[in-house]
C-alpha cells in the first residue's frame, strides 16, 4: 500500500509539472530606482590620491545599490518607468541627462493633470518621479581651473591681441593665483588675483603679441597652489592665426561729413587697413576711391566694416542694404552722425537706443574700455534706453556715466553708434588719441567678422589620431563645396542653415601641422584654408559649473546630499517610493525543488518493491 501511495505522489508531481498550473493573487512589485553617475570631462579629474570624481561617484552608487537592492529594482541608467532617480555628479547636467529627466517628469505631470481633470486616480503603479542628487564636487577641493579661453581667431600682421580667461576657484578663499600667458615658448603676459570666497570666479584680460610662425599657439597656465588637489585643469591652449590680407573698410557718405572724413584719414594712415570710399558730393556726382561698391552690390560684401556718415541723407534702400550687410553677411557697421537723428530712414537703425543731445562749453574726456585711447568731445549724443545687449565703448566721466559710443548685435553682425559728434575737432590732443581710438575700434570689429568663405576646426588644437569637426561657411552657396586635408578628401554634409556644411576628419598620428582647403564653386570660385595644429600635449578648458547640481533636485521634488550623508537619501527613498500594487502570477511547479520529492518518492517506492522481492 505504501509503495502505491509513493508511486501516486510521484505520478502526481510529474502530471502537475506537465500541466504547469498558474495561480494569481494581489501583491507588491519592486519599484524601479535609477541611480545614474553623471558624464562629463570634469568627472575624470584625478585627485591628489589618484582617484577621481567618477571613482568616488561609482563607490557611492555601489553603496546605494547594495543598501536599497533588497527592496527596489536598481537600474544604473535612466529608465522611463523609474519611480525615483538619483544623479551622482559634480555639476548641473548639460548633456542629454537633464532633458531626459525633464521630459520624463513632464510626462508624469501630464498624466497627473489628465487624471485629476477626469476625477479619477492615477493607474496603479504609475511612478511619481523625484530626482535626488549626490554632489561629489568637493572631492577636488581646493581647486583652481581654467573654464574658458577667449581669443580672436586671427589677427593682422604686427597686431597685439587680447586673450580673455575665465578661472574658477573652489575652496581657495584667501589664496592668490597667477595666470601666465605664452605664445609659442615665450611668456608674453601675466595677471594675478586674490580669491575672496570658497567659490569664486575671475575674468582676466591679458594682452599678447604674436610670436613665431602662424598659426600662433596660445598657452595659458594658472600656477598651481601648494594645497591644490589636481593640476590637470590648470592649463589650456588655443590657436590664433594670421589674417591673410588687410582689413577691408568702406566709408559711405550720402553727403560729405567731417566725422567720417577724419575717421577715414585715421584708417588710411594704418597699413593694416584697405580703405575705399564712396561720397556723394551732389545729387548726380559721387566721388569713388579704391574699389568702393554701392550699397547692395555683390562686391559690397567683400568688405568687413562699413563706416556711414551724413545719416540724414540715407535712403530706405541704404538702410535695408546696411541691415542685410550686418544680419546676413555678418559685417560691422559704424554710424558716425554729425547731428541728432530724430526722423528719416536712418532713425530705424537707432531703434535700440534714444540719443539725447548735450552741448558743453569745454570738451569732455570720455572714459573708454581698455585698451582704447581716450577721446574728447564737446557735442555729445547720450544713448538712453539701452537694452542688456548694448555694450558701452565710451562713456562720460563721473559717478553716473552716460553712454556715448555703444555697440550692439544685429543678426550675425554688429552695429556701433558714435555719439561723440565733434571728437574730430580734438584729433591732435593726447598724442593723436582720436586716430588710435578709431584704428583699434575698427580693427576689433573687423576681427570678429567672418570672411565670405570660412573654415572652422573644432577643437582648435587636435591630439594625434583624434577626430575633429570641420565647419565650412559659404554664404549664398547651396552646393559645390569640397574640402580636403593634406590632399585627402573630407566628406561634407549640408546643414539646415543656408551655406553651412559640416564634416569630420582624423588628425595624423604624430605631432605637426596639416592644411585643410575648402573650395567653393559659385558665381565666383572661392578657396578658404586653415592650418590644423596637432599636439599630443594639447590642453582644453574644462566646462564651468554654470549651475550647481542641487538645482536639479530642488526643481524635481528630491533632496540633495553629500557622499557622507547617503543614509538620509536612503530614508527619503524608502519614505517616498512605495512598492506599486501588482497582480502576481505564480507557477509553483516550475520550482526546481519539486525534483527532490519526485526523486525521493520514486527511490523509496523502488526500495520497498525490492525489499518485498518484487521487480
Amino acid at each position: 500500500m505504501t509503495s502505491i501511495v509513493l508511486r501516486a505522489v510521484a505520478i502526481g508531481i510529474a502530471v502537475a509539472g506537465f500541466l504547469d498550473p498558474a495561480f494569481t493573487s494581489a501583491g507588491r512589485a519592486h519599484a524601479r530606482v535609477s541611480i545614474v553617475v553623471q558624464d562629463g570631462s570634469t568627472m575624470e579629474l584625478p585627485a591628489a590620491g589618484g582617484s577621481s570624481r567618477r571613482a568616488s561617484a561609482e563607490r557611492v552608487r555601489d553603496r546605494l545599490a547594495k543598501n536599497l537592492g533588497g527592496d527596489y529594482d536598481i537600474q544604473p541608467r535612466l529608465t522611463s518607468d523609474a519611480a525615483a532617480v538619483v544623479v551622482i555628479g559634480d555639476r548641473y547636467p548639460d548633456s542629454s541627462l537633464a532633458p531626459a529627466i525633464n521630459a520624463e517628469t513632464a510626462e508624469t505631470a501630464e498624466k497627473t493633470r489628465s487624471a485629476s481633470s477626469a476625477g479619477s486616480a492615477l493607474p496603479s503603479g504609475t511612478p511619481v518621479v523625484s530626482v535626488s542628487t549626490v554632489d561629489v564636487s568637493d572631492e577636488m577641493s581646493p581647486d583652481v581651473r581654467i573654464v574658458r579661453l577667449d581669443a580672436p581667431r586671427d589677427v593682422p600682421a604686427g597686431t597685439a591681441f587680447r586673450v580673455g580667461v575665465d578661472v574658477e576657484g573652489t575652496g581657495v578663499a584667501g589664496a592668490s593665483s597667477t595666470l601666465t600667458l605664452r605664445v609659442g615658448d615665450l611668456e608674453v603676459g601675466r595677471a594675478s588675483h586674490r580669491w575672496r570666497g570658497e567659490r569664486d570666479r575671475w575674468h582676466a584680460e591679458i594682452e599678447a603679441v604674436p610670436v613665431g610662425e602662424p598659426p600662433f599657439v596660445v598657452h595659458v597656465q594658472a600656477e598651481p597652489l601648494e594645497r591644490e588637489r589636481t593640476r590637470i585643469d590648470n592649463e589650456a591652449d588655443t590657436i590664433v592665426d594670421l589674417r591673410r590680407g588687410p582689413i577691408r573698410v568702406e566709408v559711405y557718405e550720402p553727403r560729405p561729413s567731417w566725422a567720417t572724413a577724419f575717421i577715414r584719414r585715421a584708417l588710411e594712415a594704418d597699413p593694416r587697413f584697405h580703405v575705399a570710399s564712396l561720397s556723394a558730393t551732389s545729387k548726380s556726382v559721387a566721388t569713388r576711391t579704391g574699389d568702393a561698391a554701392a550699397l547692395g552690390d555683390p562686391a559690397f560684401e567683400t568688405f568687413d566694416v562699413v563706416i556711414a556718415g551724413g545719416l540724414d541723407r540715407l535712403t530706405e534702400r541704404d538702410v535695408r542694404a546696411l541691415e542685410r550687410f550686418m544680419r546676413e553677411r555678418g559685417g560691422a557697421v559704424v554710424l558716425a552722425p554729425d547731428a541728432r537723428i530724430d526722423t528719416g530712414p536712418a532713425h530705424e537703425l537707432l531703434r535700440d537706443v534714444t540719443p539725447i543731445e548735450r552741448l558743453s562749453e569745454q570738451p569732455e574726456k570720455l572714459t573708454v574700455v581698455s585698451p582704447l585711447a581716450p577721446i574728447q568731445a564737446s557735442e555729445l549724443l547720450l544713448m538712453r534706453g539701452e537694452s542688456p545687449f548694448v555694450d558701452r565703448i565710451a562713456t562720460t566721466s563721473g559717478s553716473d556715466p552716460s553712454s556715448v559710443v555703444v555697440s550692439m548685435p544685429r543678426g550675425d553682425g554688429r552695429l556701433v553708434v558714435s555719439g561723440a559728434l565733434d571728437t574730430w575737432r580734438f584729433r591732435a590732443e593726447d598724442d593723436g588719441a582720436f586716430d588710435r581710438f578709431w584704428q583699434s575700434t575698427v580693427a576689433g570689429l573687423a576681427l570678429a567678422v567672418p570672411p565670405p568663405a570660412d573654415v572652422t576646426i573644432v577643437p582648435a588644437i587636435l591630439k594625434p589620431g583624434e577626430r575633429g569637426e570641420l565647419i565650412v561657411r559659404a554664404r549664398g552657396v547651396q552646393t559645390g563645396v569640397r574640402a580636403s586635408i593634406d590632399g585627402q578628401p573630407i566628406r561634407l554634409w549640408p546643414e539646415a542653415e543656408s551655406g553651412l556644411f559640416r564634416g569630420s576628419f582624423a588628425a595624423p598620428d604624430n605631432d605637426g601641422r596639416s592644411t585643410i582647403v575648402a573650395q567653393i564653386d559659385g558665381p565666383t570660385r572661392r578657396v578658404a584654408s586653415r592650418t590644423v595644429v596637432i599636439r599630443s600635449g594639447a590642453q582644453r578648458p574644462l566646462p564651468a559649473a554654470v549651475a550647481p547640481l542641487s538645482l536639479l533636485s530642488s526643481s524635481h521634488q528630491g533632496i540633495h546630499v553629500t557622499p557622507e550623508n547617503t543614509s538620509a537619501l536612503e530614508q527619503f527613498i524608502r519614505r517616498t517610493v512605495a512598492p506599486p500594487s501588482a497582480t502576481v502570477t505564480r507557477r509553483p511547479m516550475r520550482s526546481p525543488w519539486w525534483m527532490i520529492p519526485f526523486v525521493m518518492c520514486l527511490s523509496a517506492e523502488w526500495w520497498l518493491r525490492r525489499r518485498a522481492g518484487l521487480r
